[in-house]
């Protein structure tokens, strides 16, 4: 009678062991903040969604050289559907795409900068790009054509730098259509 008290005794031990083992594990489990959760709704970030990015830091045609790292910032919430999509102050992504130094007869420096990516508020990548449509057009040789007949004393004048101040406003249009999760 006694064996079988103490097989009793354990099993009743083991059991209650067992229980306060595994109680916390499942607890956290259902805890876990990585499970999906199933409030969320999706939305659509069109292609060619407009917002405002600011530079900051300066950069120069003085200093800069193609494909340096530049980091911008997202200006205000890009909202779809009055729910934020983007928000105020996030990352974006881009790199100096061309530089031209200061030349003579006026020639400014000159500064490109294509920007790449920014992140959604699930985390997901956003391509960018920095024109509405899909082609770039210039006016740079009807400028220069335009000031040497204006000014004689333009072929003596030394051009300036480049450059964009912190804070420059910069307009920027997704890329592509994306597809994000936001929480209710």
């Amino acid at each position: 009678m006694k064996l079988k008290t103490a097989r009793l005794l354990a099993l009743v031990l083991t059991t209650a062991l067992a229980s306060q083992v595994f109680l916390p594990v499942a607890s956290l489990s259902a805890q876990d903040p990585q499970t999906p959760s199933h409030n969320q709704t999706q939305l659509t970030i069109p292609d060619g969604t407009e917002f405002t990015v600011l530079t900051t830091e300066e950069i120069s045609s003085k200093t800069a050289s193609e494909n340096d790292p530049v980091n911008l910032k997202v200006a205000d919430d890009v909202k779809i559907n009055d729910r934020v999509v983007i928000s105020k102050g996030t990352l974006v992504k881009g790199i100096v795409a061309s530089v031209e130094q200061k030349g003579h007869l006026g020639k400014g420096g000159k500064l490109g900068l294509r920007v790449e990516s920014t992140t959604a508020v699930d985390g997901q990548k956003i391509r960018l790009r920095a024109s509405k449509g899909k082609g770039d057009t210039g006016t740079v040789g009807s400028t220069i054509a335009l000031s040497l007949l204006i000014s004689p004393l333009f072929l003596l004048r030394r051009g300036k730098d480049a450059v964009m101040k912190p804070g420059t406003r910069i307009k920027v249009f997704t890329d592509e259509d994306k597809n994000i999760r936001i929480p209710e």
